[in-house]
């Protein structure tokens, strides 16, 4: 499990470490439009060839890379309280989920264990109720066979009359 740990931490640094180096680039080359734009704006107005559009064009460059100065700034934030209770919730949660599988794991490792008692006890029973039902047959077969001697020897009405 620990080399899984290291392999998906690496993972998670490694794409974070992918986007805020997009996002850092972005944003340079946003810097460097905007200064590009405005090094030409005050060339145009030099030559007095300023109009409008390049001002729309300096304004959406600007937003732009506010815009990506948002994005760089959302990495290096410190957290707040409330992001840092949210993340301790989900880690009790965590626990908590962790603590229940393992209790119910354990009961059913349980009834496993009664259910495999339960059954031995049953098979016993079983066998000891088929060893006293033919020990039963057989007294009673030796009952008929002595019953059976007795009445042939012995004159049951020569018996009784006299």
């Amino acid at each position: 499990m620990y080399p899984i740990q290291n392999s998906k931490s690496f993972g998670h640094f490694a794409k974070h470490l992918f986007l805020i180096g997009r996002v850092y680039a972005e944003r340079n080359k946003a810097k460097e439009n905007v200064n590009n734009h405005l090094q030409n704006m005050r060339k145009s107005i030099i030559r007095m060839r300023l109009s409008y559009s390049d001002i729309d064009k300096l304004k959406e460059k600007i937003e732009s890379l506010i815009d990506w100065e948002r994005k760089y700034a959302k990495f290096f934030k410190p957290e707040d309280k409330e992001t840092l209770e949210l993340k301790n919730q989900i880690n009790a949660l965590e626990e908590e989920l962790i603590n229940e599988r393992e209790g119910k794991l354990k009961l059913i490792s349980e009834n496993d264990e009664k259910i495999a008692q339960l059954t031995e006890s049953l098979d016993n029973i079983k066998s000891k109720t088929n060893h006293l039902l033919m020990e039963k047959a057989k007294r009673q077969q030796r009952l008929t066979a002595l019953d059976r001697k007795i009445r042939e020897k012995v004159d049951v009405h020569g018996y009784y009359n006299s």
